[in-house]
């Protein structure tokens, strides 16, 4: 009887922690499929600006139109990216900040996917970010 009660605990321990690190890993998804869009959105920029542009959030698609008229045009003339590398990413519920280089991009997930919300934003001392593109 010994050996069925360790393996049982055994069982026990390994389908707990395949729960909690299912549930750990759910953040990591969300922080990689985010930062995938924001990668792509960055390297693209300059090689494909029309792949970039389907990329931006509707709000802030529109928002870029009105600015520049053509995305595909205007777009790289407003960001002009340092590197394609995320250096660091965060999640918080439908919403995450990318770091790439020294930009700042944040990002929101649709139903349709993750879609860059602003781009080109740097910190300001006690106060918002200041992005150089951004839905209204």
């Amino acid at each position: 009887m010994r050996p069925i009660r360790r393996l049982s605990s055994a069982a026990g321990r390994c389908t707990a922690g395949f729960v909690l690190n299912g549930c750990a890993g759910q953040g990591s998804a969300e922080d990689h499929n985010a930062e995938a869009v924001v990668t792509q959105f960055v390297g693209s920029i300059r090689t494909d600006p029309a792949a970039a542009c389907a990329l931006l959030a509707p709000a802030t698609l529109t928002a870029l139109q009105d600015h520049d008229g053509d995305c595909p045009t205007g777009l790289p003339k407003q960001i002009q990216p340092s590197s394609g590398l995320a250096t660091s990413t965060a999640v918080y519920g439908k919403y995450a900040i990318v770091h790439v280089g020294a930009d700042t991009i944040f990002a929101a997930r649709f139903e349709d996917g993750w879609r860059v919300t602003a781009a080109g934003c740097t910190p300001q001392a006690d106060r918002p970010y200041n992005c150089k593109i951004k839905g209204n």
